[in-house]
């Protein structure tokens, strides 16, 4: 009894030191990662500042394809859609009327001819006799020679129907005006089409194509101004270069030329129309497409430009955050845990702090890649947080490294061991598991 007493302290006593060790070691003082930023520095670029509109495609010609005489309609040559060649015969309507109206003018000109003929004969005799004083009173002379002149003008007549019948029997063969693409036909063989009233199909012209797109005022204004002054490269007569591009295209890689300017602004809108005019030789461009349009306003300049998601509102005002190394007694100070021991790297390396300073900017301008071009507020060497912006709080430091790729800036570790490394639970040689600071990347 004693042994088994003796026994059940003992593992009593065995549970109290776990129980106690387990206790102190969960109190034990952890230290937590600082926040981590990432950050770029400004690159300068030369840039050409421009403007953006939205923009529709246009048929530099375009025809709505009627019937010029009425008739049954007998045959269709051509499929929906295809390419036409200019004249291209398209439809051919019932000829066999119209025919037959060329034939009777046909017939009623040669008698016109030959009554003109014969009373040109009575009247030239007629005339030998009247000369000569011979058997013919004036009064049959006058009407010998108006006879001639009737018959010369009834051949006129009969020559204008001819000519007149001849034209609708070519009006039953339907062509094309222009060359281009054609839509569907609207009327089937066996109708009935009145002249100059029903519609057969469209054809709009390909190659080259019109794009028609509104600028604001104050631009118009801007161009127009540095046209005069020989700041904007024209070709022609001020033709002013463009950029297109389609709606599945992220870069603008066709060109053209503002060939046209409306005459006057609209008074509801304050714009004025443009038309810009490109090759089209593949066809890629149909009428009526949505387009963006790239106009440029000025010439080529040097600009500090930032990444784009760099940039926050404040009242309106576009800023960021710029990154100034935290002081202490005069010297770079450092992260500490609560023991004030610094916090280090894997490579023992210590970890600086980076106080956030929110930077105004002036006139924000052009994004070219992802950058964009800022007028004034930052310098060149300015550590402009891109990556992290959540994490800034007053009064409170970060860590920070540069930013190296799109995949550095979408997942930002909260304390990285190194430079790239994930986050992994802290060690002996690094109580913290904290990031670095990076050198900044250089353009």
């Amino acid at each position: 009894m004693n042994r088994r007493v003796s026994f059940g302290l003992a593992m009593l006593a065995c549970g109290c030191v776990a129980g106690c060790g387990s206790a102190s070691s969960s109190t034990s003082p952890a230290a937590r990662p600082p926040d981590l930023v990432l950050f770029d520095k400004p690159i300068t670029r030369e840039v050409l500042d421009f403007e953006t509109f939205p923009g529709r495609t246009e048929a530099v010609m375009s025809v709505e394809i009627r019937a010029r005489v009425s008739g049954y309609l007998n045959q269709v040559y051509f499929q929906d859609g295809q390419h036409v060649e200019k004249d291209g015969v398209l439809f051919q309507i019932d000829a066999r009327p119209f025919q037959s109206a060329v034939d009777r003018t046909q017939a009623a000109l040669e008698q016109a001819e030959a009554h003109a003929k014969r009373c040109s004969n009575e009247y030239q005799r007629a005339k030998v006799l009247y000369d000569r004083g011979l058997s013919i009173s004036r009064e049959e002379y006058d009407r010998y020679a108006f006879d001639h002149a009737e018959s010369v003008a009834a051949i006129g007549t009969a020559k204008a129907a001819h000519d007149l019948a001849l034209l609708d029997l070519e009006f039953t063969r339907v062509t094309s005006p222009i060359g281009g693409r054609l839509g569907r036909r609207l009327v089937d063989p066996g109708n009935l089409v009145q002249a100059d009233t029903t519609a057969l199909t469209s054809v709009v012209s390909q190659d080259p194509i019109y794009v028609y797109f509104d600028v604001h005022e104050a631009a118009m204004l801007r161009i127009r101004r540095l046209l005069d002054e020989g700041k904007v490269k024209a070709d022609g007569d001020k033709q002013v270069p463009v950029e297109i591009g389609l709606s599945d295209e992220k870069e603008y890689r066709h060109k053209g030329l503002v060939d046209f300017t409306d005459n006057r602004v609209d008074l509801n809108t304050g714009t004025l129309r443009f038309r810009a005019r490109l090759d089209n030789p593949t066809g890629l461009f149909t009428p009526g497409l949505f387009v963006r349009v790239k106009l440029p306003i000025g010439e080529p300049h040097k600009a500090l430009m930032i990444r784009e998601e760099a940039l926050t509102s404040d009242q309106g005002q576009k800023k960021v955050y710029v990154l100034r190394r935290a002081m202490k007694d005069g010297k770079p100070a450092f992260f500490e845990d609560k023991t004030g021991k610094p916090l280090a790297n894997r490579d023992g390396s210590p970890i600086p702090k980076f106080n956030h300073t929110l930077v105004g900017l002036g006139q924000i301008g052009v994004l070219v890649d992802g950058f964009r071009e800022v007028s004034e507020g930052l310098q060149p060497d300015d550590m402009v947080v891109v990556s992290g912006l959540q994490k800034l709080r007053k009064d409170s430091p970060v860590a920070a490294r540069a930013f190296e790729s799109e995949a550095d800036a979408t997942a930002a570790k909260p304390a990285p061991t190194g430079p790239t490394a994930p986050v992994k639970a802290p060690d002996a040689s690094s109580p913290a598991g904290s990031p670095a600071a990076a050198a900044p990347k250089a353009h």
